[in-house]
């Protein structure tokens, strides 16, 4: 035993207190290369997301929107795709450079930290796919129901809304705007719909006044330097269903569905005549041709005992047209294997251009339809992710045969593949150096 502790004290003796062994090393130097792995893993994670929030709508903003060229022809795209998550924004000083084919609303953008808001309008160029959100802060909230608070121009250049101060004329092609004032002591509450030639528009109004917003009525404005408003004798009280109301080409007489009738007034002073009966109560929509001869509307049940409502199974309508000068009504003819969803209006003066599904959900397609012999032609298909109910197009161009269309580039499907090669690269090099580190520090 003496000899024992003789031996064990020799060796104490000639290991120095300060040293370490190499299985104590190798021990400390695992813990720091899993710390550098849990600290690696960490910082990619945190990457990828500072990517989606900072990196891609900073670069999606770098990228300006490229006027259309001078040959480039206008035209409704034979596709309209989801619009993208960072698509750029246009406004007033933020031009599109071209008309636009389409406006879209209830479009989901992207806001920082991948999250969306809801619910944003963009506009589809007419030349060229270019996609862009409306930046148009100003604008008052929807009155009625309406959730597509905007209206494009049927040369598809400006768009109208409504501010505090009146109706505000926002021009896509060169970024510049101009507002219409409103009468003292009145309220433009929403824009409902444009003249085919584009001189006057439809809107609600209403008193400014706390409260009052319930309290709305149609009024007419001129598009002018000098607006003239006007307040037509409908001799109904508006619903303030938006789509019901379409003005005549020559914007001196104006059409309103209400109540099952179809009425028609002139926009200034006159009578009221009374066009068609039997019409359904909820969310009825009216077209004006271009030769001003006839007026179509959307919105009929499809039995003569049923209730048009949310809910009961006929949310997509029947359509008829009436002449104007005689009154006489035909049907818009469809067959059993699609419904009616949503009319753009008259694409020329005996076509009409409607949203159409074949199961009543989707997918949806813009067809145009003959209207004393049914035939149709497909025009425009709709990606999934665009609502079929908040979507108008440029009157001009519901005439003109589609034109190609590709994809719109959006910035995220290039950048985040980027962003995760990168992420991935800095964890593998970091865990490389690690066991590196780790082999010099056990030699």
């Amino acid at each position: 035993m003496t000899e024992l502790r003789t031996l064990l004290d020799a060796a104490a003796d000639a290991v120095p207190t300060t040293g370490v062994n190499r299985a104590e090393r190798a021990v400390a130097v695992a813990r720091r290369v899993r710390r550098t792995r849990v600290v690696a893993v960490v910082v990619a994670a945190v990457a990828a997301v500072l990517a989606g929030s900072v990196v891609v709508p900073l670069a999606s903003r770098l990228g300006a929107i490229e006027p259309a060229g001078p040959g480039e022809e206008t035209g409704l795209p034979e596709q309209v795709y989801a619009v993208p998550l960072h698509a750029p924004s246009v406004g007033e000083g933020a031009a599109l450079g071209q008309p636009a084919a389409y406006l879209l609303g209830g479009v989901p953008r992207a806001e920082g930290w991948f999250g969306e808001s809801c619910c944003q309008m963009a506009v589809v160029g007419a030349s060229t796919d270019e996609y862009a959100f409306l930046d148009i802060p100003e604008m008052t909230e929807v009155a009625g129901g309406g959730a597509l608070n905007a209206r494009l121009s049927p040369d598809g250049r400006v768009i109208a809304y409504a501010t505090a101060d009146g109706i505000r004329l926002l021009n896509l092609v060169d970024g510049t705007g101009r507002t219409l004032d409103a009468p003292q002591g009145w309220q433009v509450w929403s824009v409902l719909a444009w003249s085919g030639d584009g001189t006057r528009l439809a809107v609600a109004t209403g008193d400014p006044a706390p409260g009052a917003a319930e309290e709305i009525g149609l009024a007419t404005v001129t598009v002018a330097v000098q607006p003239s408003w006007s307040v037509p004798d409908v001799g109904v009280g508006w619903n303030g269903s938006t789509n019901a109301v379409a003005l005549s080409p020559d914007g001196t007489q104006i059409a309103l569905s209400q109540d099952g009738e179809l009425r028609l007034a002139p926009v200034e002073r006159g009578s009221v005549r009374i066009l068609m009966t039997g019409i359904g109560r909820v969310d009825p929509q009216v077209a004006w041709s271009p030769d001003g001869e006839r007026i179509a509307v959307i919105g009929f049940p499809n039995r003569r005992d049923e209730t048009v409502g949310p809910g009961d199974g006929t949310r997509f309508f029947q359509g008829r047209y009436v002449e104007v000068a005689t009154g006489n009504s035909g049907i818009i003819e469809k067959t059993s294997h699609y419904e009616f969803a949503t009319m753009l209006g008259f694409s020329g003066d005996s076509h009409v251009l409607l949203l159409v599904s074949e199961s009543g959900e989707g997918p949806h397609t813009f067809v145009r339809i003959e209207l004393t012999t049914a035939l149709r032609s497909t025009v425009t298909r709709l990606s999934d992710g665009i609502d079929p109910q908040q979507i108008s197009a440029a009157a001009s161009l519901l005439d003109d045969p589609p034109r190609s269309s590709g994809q719109p580039h959006d910035v995220t499907r290039a950048i985040a593949p980027v962003a995760a090669i990168a992420a991935l690269i800095a964890l593998v090099v970091v865990l490389v150096i690690g066991r590196a580190w780790r082999r010099h520090a056990l030699r």
